[in-house]
């Protein structure tokens, strides 16, 4: 496999911002992934149906870090972490929590300029700490604190989301349009 450089890296316009909007955690399917297709580094379709839930986070906490290591071996691996912060503790919340932390899943992290980063399709996403947080001050923040890793062997593939206002699939509708395709199943907060 020949690894040449293909094309030149130019200065971008300044028009981004930071931070996450929201993470869709949907179960981990072993064949999962192999049913997946992609296109230049964008999630294009499923083959298997996914039902995913949103999770909020409030501005400015939570964020996504993938970490590149060339190993002397020769293979080179790509582990993110995806640090979130969840404002309130609630019995509710920590059921549903204890589910993820007991579970694999494959994460999709919508960001705030409305790009989706998919994280764990190959391996699943683990959780591999966290915190239950009182706080001592009355302006402490309570809630919870979690950090979900994964482990790959590329950058994240993103999905490109259509301008449909259908809070039922977006952002996953403008994945397996075709006909029999399988779906995502968007499970929002009420």
């Amino acid at each position: 496999m020949a690894c040449n450089l293909t094309a030149a890296i130019g200065l971008n316009c300044k028009d981004t911002v930071g931070g996450i909007k929201a993470i869709y955690f949907s179960d981990f399917q072993v064949e999962g992934y192999s049913e997946m297709t992609f296109a230049s580094g964008v999630l294009t379709g499923i083959g298997v149906a996914q039902t995913v839930y949103r999770y909020d986070v409030q501005p400015n906490t939570a964020s996504l870090t993938t970490t590149v290591t060339n190993e002397p071996a020769g293979s080179a691996s790509y582990d993110s972490a995806l640090e979130i912060t969840l404002n309130i503790l609630k019995q509710t919340t920590s059921e549903e929590l204890q589910l993820l932390i007991q579970t694999r899943v494959f994460a999709y992290i919508l960001d705030a300029n409305d790009n989706v980063y998919c994280i764990g399709l190959q391996n699943g996403c683990t959780v591999t700490g966290g915190t239950f947080v009182t706080g001592a001050a009355r302006a402490d923040m309570q809630g919870y604190t979690l950090t979900v890793t994964a482990g790959e062997s590329e950058y994240p593939p993103t999905i490109t989301p259509t301008d449909s206002s259908d809070i039922d699939t977006w952002p996953f509708d403008g994945i397996n349009a075709g006909a029999g395709a399988a779906d995502f199943t968007v499970t929002n907060p009420t």
